[in-house]
């Protein structure tokens, strides 16, 4: 299943060139090769695996109902924290964990209940808290580059991945939560960086700003079930330099509530976690508590 952000993933066996990428000139390649998965890791990560390194976002989530147009519903801000390693085969693994908390468009604060203007209920807000989102960007027999654009002194990387696969949540057993019997988006990535900083060999990582749009199915906690519509979000972000750039409610949630996101992940596990299988978890834990009551 998807993340909620699969921005970190950036798993070139997905990538699709934008019809910009298709049909720009390719940027000279310099002598660190800005074609190469280093360049890539060094934008997106860092080349030093012991670096953590956090990658932050702030936007807007939208439905998107049959003939009318998006309405906003709520903010969301939160971050991944990353780290990278070279394997001996020349490829590289992303370990890395993610949070994201929802926000009211209104006052800004994060919301632990919402009031469903499309159901007229209140949900429970499940926060994303996904633990591991590890992937490895050049497994063997795929692309080992990916195509960068130039703009001036930046270069540019889209990235566009359609998405399509079994739900974790079947309508049969999750009739309010599930959207269907497959999970069916898109994520659309546009990252920029310094070519200077990408071509520097003294620097292990390189600066990087960013927007991603996502399209998807209602969110499981949203209980509208297979109701016609989705969602729509718009982000954008960049690099910090540590948890304490980020905004101080993010800061407080984490040091009192998801203390482990402080760093990133130390071994390569899987599966990966999603806000589906999150909420599958948080469900069933919810029910069982039910029952021994």
């Amino acid at each position: 299943m998807l993340r909620l952000f699969s921005v970190m993933a950036l798993a070139t066996s997905a990538f699709v060139p934008s019809a910009l990428a298709q049909s720009a000139t390719s940027a000279a390649q310099p002598a660190t090769d800005i074609g190469n998965i280093d360049s890539m890791v060094k934008m997106r990560c860092s080349l030093d695996p012991k670096e953590d390194v956090i990658l932050w976002w702030s936007g807007t989530v939208f439905a998107q109902l049959p003939e009318k147009a998006p309405s906003a519903l709520l903010g969301f801000e939160g971050y991944n924290i990353c780290r990278a390693e070279k394997q001996a085969d020349g490829t590289w693994r992303l370990l890395t964990r993610e949070l994201t908390f929802y926000r009211d468009l209104k006052t800004g604060k994060i919301i632990d209940q919402w009031d469903n203007p499309m159901t007229g209920e209140r949900n429970e807000v499940l926060q994303v808290a996904n633990d591991p989102v590890n992937n490895v960007l050049n497994p063997p027999g795929r692309p080992s580059t990916v195509s960068w654009v130039e703009a001036g002194d930046q270069l540019m990387l889209t990235m566009n991945i359609p998405l399509t696969y079994p739900n974790p949540l079947s309508p049969k057993d999750f009739p309010k939560q599930s959207s269907g019997e497959m999970y069916m988006g898109s994520e659309h990535f546009m990252f920029f960086t310094p070519r200077a900083a990408i071509e520097d060999p003294s620097l292990t990582q390189a600066p990087a700003t960013y927007g991603w749009t996502r399209t998807g199915p209602w969110l499981p906690w949203m209980e509208m079930g297979q109701a016609p519509g989705g969602l729509l979000y718009i982000a954008q972000g960049n690099k910090k330099a540590s948890i304490a750039e980020l905004p101080a409610d993010i800061q407080e949630r984490v040091r009192t509530t998801y203390p482990e996101y402080a760093t990133a992940p130390k071994e390569w596990i899987q599966p990966n976690m999603t806000s589906w299988t999150v909420y599958k978890q948080w469900h069933e834990s919810q029910q069982q508590a039910k029952k021994a009551k």
